[in-house]
């Protein structure tokens, strides 16, 4: 059984998920997993469609001079681009899907229910 995630393509053929986030990642220039990872959940949350208007919206950004970071102190990434753009357009709870998937792990409690404590600093003297 091929569990290959697919998406439909502008000719209504089926296309592979991970070759779409190739074209786009490399569209943007990003080459490592974590944003790599966050494009592809963006097309499976929003579809190829959406994520395909939003890169056009980026390569134009991009073509007109780009974003600056907030403290002005360089152009965005077209990645950076890209992602802001994500923030902006989505909704609250598309984009905490997208952008934040998993809350940070809290650490365990030990299995016997007590707290360990750190030792008590020793006086000098």
């Amino acid at each position: 059984m091929d569990t290959t995630e697919t998406a439909p393509s502008p000719d209504h053929t089926p296309r592979p998920l991970t070759e779409i986030v190739d074209e786009i990642a490399a569209q943007l220039r990003e080459t490592e997993p974590t944003p790599r990872k966050t494009i592809k959940r963006a097309v499976r949350i929003l579809g190829p469609e959406r994520v395909q208007a939003l890169l056009d919206r980026t390569l134009e950004t991009e073509r007109t001079g780009g974003l600056m970071l907030p403290d002005g102190s360089r152009r965005r990434t077209p990645g950076g681009v890209f992602f802001y753009l994500l923030r902006k357009s989505v909704a609250p709870k598309e984009g905490h899907k997208i952008l934040r998937p998993h809350p940070p792990a809290a650490p365990a409690p030990p299995p016997d229910g007590t707290q360990e404590t750190a030792p008590a600093p020793k006086a000098n003297g």
